[in-house]
């Protein structure tokens, strides 16, 4: 079995066994605003310059999540949310490209959670450690970015396996509603490759590995029974 079925049927596991302990269930749903934080180095290729770099934007999407609470102070969360789709612009001496792609993005991920007691009434603060998958289904290259290669380009980003981390609080609202705010962050690493066709010529790849550090801030409304 490969690494990343083994990781899922892990996460899996985590889940069903709350889900088949006498618990309290939480749907939550909420905006969240993301700070990707991307590092790489210059892209590297046949024909490639130095200084050939990129920035990826930060979004806002819709996230949602679902929650058991196992025991008193613990409890198994999956997070998901809309797939936000991040603006990627020229940096170095792409920077006068402007936008140069654009890449939508998948990043559910499994968390294990510790509930401290309330610090103050109805108000609960919590950590967790967790599980990210990031998928990044949909790329395209702006007439931009093709301008920037020399010809029309394909994008491709590989998935990522990573380790993940958020703390935060809720507030009771009521026996069922709950306001909860969280900031999160994930081992995102991602090899980039950019292949451009030539009418006349045969066609080039330059590559890169990003190394992703996102701040995820989110503000959710819990319903629990």
């Amino acid at each position: 079995m490969r690494k990343n079925q083994i990781l899922l049927a892990a996460a899996l596991a985590l889940l069903a066994g709350a889900a088949n302990a006498e618990s309290d269930q939480t749907f939550y749903v909420g905006v969240i605003h993301i700070d990707v934080n991307a590092k790489m180095p210059d892209f590297s290729g046949p024909a490639v310059p130095p200084g050939v770099q990129i920035r990826v934007g930060g979004v806002d999407t819709l996230g949602f999540g679902y929650a058991y609470r196992f025991a008193p102070n613990w409890s198994a969360e999956l997070a998901l949310g809309l797939p936000p789709t991040h603006k990627i612009y020229g940096a170095g001496v792409l920077a006068p490209f402007g936008q140069v792609s654009a890449v939508e993005q998948e990043p559910p991920t499994a968390f294990i959670n510790y509930h401290f007691a309330e610090v103050v009434p109805r108000v609960r603060p919590f950590v967790g450690l967790g599980l990210n998958y990031t998928h990044f289904p949909s790329t395209a290259s702006t007439p931009s970015g093709n301008a920037a290669s020399g010809g029309p380009t394909t994008i491709k980003l590989s998935d990522s396996w990573g380790l993940a981390w958020h703390a935060g609080a809720t507030v009771a609202l009521d026996q069922r509603w709950s306001l909860a705010g969280t900031v999160a962050s994930a081992d995102v690493r991602s090899l980039e490759t950019a292949t451009t066709s030539y009418p006349a010529a045969p066609s080039t790849t330059a590559s890169t590995v990003i190394t992703f550090r996102p701040m995820v801030y989110t503000l959710a409304l819990g319903y629990s029974f």
